[in-house]
This record gives structure tokens, C-alpha cells and sequence, in this order.
């Protein structure tokens, strides 16, 4: 829709020869719900016939404010959210798919607000319901019952019974009020909650549920699911967080885990305790802390066993680590996913480790050479190493997986500066020398920049906001 940067007199002289001005108004909010708000509302200054017309679309109202750098992007919060308010107010349209609503920056508290737009969402019949915005809480379950009552008097089945998605950042809301959308909510597919400081025992049922995420809910201490459709699974913890009781009870579909913080140790190192589940998934993100990386290569495999993986068929790793401490443990991790066909790994260090660590680990990578060789992978194609310093320990780690992967076809890499930002590229590059003299007959080997590798693991490190 490039007219919009012309006149109003000759867009709508345009419109005229286009014959779009004899479409009636029916047709022509349709065409205007396939804008975005912001070219919808422009449309007003066409003639007075279009004045309105926006107000009656269906498609969504996203307000976005987001500081992106730029400061002609981004208004005062407030001023903001006034407008926004006051969009709500002049939308006439019978129904609306999404209203989504994100705001950075401290916002004034008023205790109506999200009252005023869950009673909007209500009215519109909304199915994407999308709200980023600090210091609100969603209202209780008696006043969410109350604003429902107001709005559909004498309807059985009230509430935000058309939703589909829901998603709640920076805004608090209780235990209960979740279990309740997700029992009256008969058709919501995707639910996240982030940065919530009132839950503390959750119990997730729901028939409908395919993806559910749930990061940084500070008081959280208790997670239940049940969830027969549920194919996606998203857990991030707070450092700070109280030590979680997750039991995924019913979810003979899930094939996607992501999870960022402590909770990643239970997971590789308990795993009698997840093997209801692990056996199943196809796509597994651990977000490894240090303490765990560190753990790793003092865990005897051999007594307490592997994770159960024999679906995995992608696995990324992200590992905050000391520079020179033994990825020992992560490839043994491999051979306990007979199809897995990629693997990425993203490394942080965020210290030095001891020379004693580092020669430990030199001692236990030489005893592990044989081993290795009988672990051979049929099904590792691609192999990506992000933020790759040359350290002894990552070096040995590539040198270990090549050793494994004998049907590689490419391991790619993108240099990193390693502890203390310290500049290491002609490291890299030599290690790169050394690594491709070891690689499997047919593989290739590529060091590349950063804006041509790890977008989906840049992805999960934002989105579980490490």
C-alpha cells in the first residue's frame, strides 16, 4: 500500500480510478482489516465517507512501543497508553481476531485498565489476547467474573471463551485465574506467562493446550501438567527463583522442550525422573548454566544413565562455561539420540577455569578417545559452533564430535571472543586448519560471520532471556 504517502486529493482520485470508491463500505473494511492499525486509521483522511471506516475492522489492533533505538519509534508510556484506551473506545466492529498490546518502559498503575481491555476482549469475541506492559495485574478471578456477567448477562459459558492464544508479559496475575482460562477457555492452543511475581502452584489441564510457555514467574514453586495435545514445552528459570516440583504428568504428544536455568541439571543428570517423557521429544534446547557445566564432567553416565532421547532429532546447547573446562559430558549426551540429524552449540564464558580443571579434563578426554570410536553416529549431518574461541576444551570438543559423526556433511563455525572479550579469530582459524584435517571423507568445513549463522539459537537465548 505505498499510496499512502500521497495527498489525500490524490489518493483519492487514485481510489476513483481504481474503482475501489464504488465498493460498498462492507467490502471496504474488509480491505482495511489487512492493514496494520496505523495505515487503517491514515485511510480516515481520504474523504468523509472513510472517516470511520477503521473503526469497524476485524482482523487485529496491535500497539506496539518498543525502544528499537530509535527515538522517533518509541512515545512516553503514558501518552501511549492513553491512545491506546482511547482506540478501544472508538472500535465499533461486531469482532476482532487480536488485540495485542506492548508497552516498554514504567507505566502509571491504573487498577481499570487491563479491567477496561479484558471487557473490550470480552465484547469483540477476541481470540489473540496479547498484553506486554509492567506494573498492571490482571484482575482477580471475582472481578474477572464480575466484568463477564456485564458483558454477556445471559450467556452460560463466560469469559474469554473465543480464545485461542494468550499471552501475558510483566503482568501479574494469580494461580487460579490461569486455571480457570484454561478450563473455560475451550479453544486456547498457546499460552505465556513471563516476569509474574504472584503464582506459586499452577496446575496446567487443558485438552486444547498445544504450547505452553512459562519464564522468570519468581515464586513459582510448583508446576503440574496435563496437557494431551500439548506439543511444545518452554521453561525458563530465575537464578533466584525457589526450587521448582515440575511434574509433566500427561503429554503424549509434547516433542519440543526448551528449558534455560537450574532445572536443566535435573534433566541431564536425573533423568529416571523425565524418561515419562524424554523418550518422545524431537527437538530438545537446554539452556545450561555454569554450575551444571561444570557438574557435568564429574556425572558417572555409566550409574545413573543418559537421557532417554531416542527421538531427538535436533538438539541445540547453550553453555555458560569456564574457558578451558572439559564439553566431555555433551557428546557422550549425543550418542544417547540415535537419529540426530543437527546439532548447535552456543558457548559463554564467563570465567577462567583452574589449570587442575583444565588438566582433569585433558586427563579425561584421552581416556574417553577409545570410547568415542565405538560410539560412532549414523545420523549427524550438520554440526554449528557458535561463539567457537579455540580454547583446548572447545577444540577437543569439535575434535570429539568429528571422531563420532560419520556421516557428517558440514560442521560450521562462527568465532567468538572468548573470556574477557579477548580477540581470537587467528586462533580459530588455526584450530580450523587442524579440524579439517580430521574431518569424515565428504564433509566440509566453514567459518562464517555472525549474521549467517545461529539465528535459531540466537532466537532461544533471547527468548529465554539469559
Amino acid at each position: 500500500m505505498s499510496f499512502f504517502s500521497y495527498s489525500p486529493r490524490s489518493l483519492k482520485h487514485g481510489l476513483v480510478a481504481y474503482g475501489m470508491d464504488r465498493l460498498p463500505d462492507e467490502i471496504l473494511i474488509v480491505i482495511l482489516s489487512c492493514l496494520n492499525l496505523k495505515e487503517a486509521v491514515r485511510t480516515s483522511i481520504i474523504s468523509r465517507r472513510w472517516r470511520y471506516l477503521w473503526r469497524f475492522t476485524s482482523c487485529s489492533l496491535e500497539f506496539l512501543n518498543q525502544w528499537d533505538g530509535n527515538p522517533g519509534t518509541w512515545v512516553e508510556p503514558t501518552v501511549f497508553l492513553s491512545w491506546v484506551d482511547q482506540v478501544v473506545k472508538l472500535h465499533q466492529g461486531p469482532s476482532l481476531d487480536k488485540f495485542i498490546v506492548h508497552c516498554q518502559g514504567i507505566t502509571d498503575e491504573s487498577p481499570n485498565r487491563i479491567c477496561d481491555w479484558i471487557r473490550f476482549a470480552m465484547e469483540k469475541e477476541v481470540k489473540v489476547f496479547d498484553l506486554d506492559i509492567s506494573c498492571h495485574d490482571f484482575p482477580d478471578l471475582n472481578k474477572f467474573l464480575s466484568i463477564s456477567r456485564e458483558v454477556k448477562p445471559s450467556v452460560d459459558r463466560i469469559g474469554l471463551t473465543s480464545l485461542t492464544s494468550l499471552s501475558l508479559v510483566d503482568v501479574n496475575v494469580k494461580d487460579e485465574m490461569i486455571e480457570y482460562l484454561l478450563s473455560s477457555c475451550r479453544h486456547l492452543e498457546h499460552l505465556c506467562i513471563k516476569f509474574d511475581n504472584y503464582m506459586k502452584k499452577l496446575n496446567v489441564l487443558s485438552s486444547s493446550l498445544k504450547s505452553l510457555s512459562i519464564f522468570y514467574c519468581t515464586k513459582l514453586k510448583s508446576l503440574t501438567i496435563s496437557a494431551a495435545n500439548l506439543l511444545s514445552f518452554v521453561y525458563g528459570e530465575a537464578s533466584m527463583s525457589p526450587v521448582l516440583k515440575l511434574q509433566l504428568q500427561n503429554v503424549p504428544l509434547l516433542s519440543e522442550l526448551q528449558l534455560k536455568g537450574p532445572h536443566c541439571g535435573s534433566f541431564l543428570f536425573e533423568p529416571s525422573e523425565h524418561s515419562k517423557y524424554s523418550h518422545q521429544l524431537q527437538r530438545l534446547v537446554l539452556n545450561v548454566p555454569m554450575l551444571d557445566v561444570v557438574s557435568a564432567p564429574r556425572h558417572d553416565h555409566s550409574l545413573f544413565g543418559l537421557p532417554q532421547l531416542q527421538c531427538l532429532k535436533q538438539l541445540d546447547l547453550i553453555l555458560h562455561a569456564r574457558a578451558g573446562e572439559s564439553f566431555l559430558f555433551f557428546v557422550l549426551l549425543t550418542t544417547a539420540c540415535p537419529f540426530l540429524s543437527s546439532l548447535g552449540v552456543m558457548m559463554f564464558y564467563d570465567s577462567l577455569a583452574s589449570k587442575e580443571a583444565i588438566a582433569t579434563g585433558l586427563r579425561r578426554y584421552n581416556r574417553a578417545k577409545a570410547d568415542l570410536t565405538a560410539h560412532g553416529h549414523p545420523c549427524l549431518k550438520v554440526i554449528k559452533l557458535i561463539n567457537f574461541a579455540g580454547y583446548r576444551s572447545d577444540f577437543r570438543f569439535a575434535l570429539a564430535l568429528l571422531q563420532i559423526a560419520k556421516s557428517l556433511e558440514k560442521i560450521i563455525i562462527k568465532p567468538g571472543p572468548g573470556f574477557l572479550g579477548a580477540e581470537r579469530i587467528a586462533t580459530v582459524r588455526e584450530r580450523a586448519k587442524q579440524l579439517e584435517a580430521n574431518l569424515p571423507q565428504g564433509a566440509e568445513l566453514l567459518i562464517v560471520s555472525d549474521l549467517q549463522i545461529g539465528s535459531d539459537l540466537r532466537t532461544y537465548h533471547k527468548e529465554l532471556n539469559c
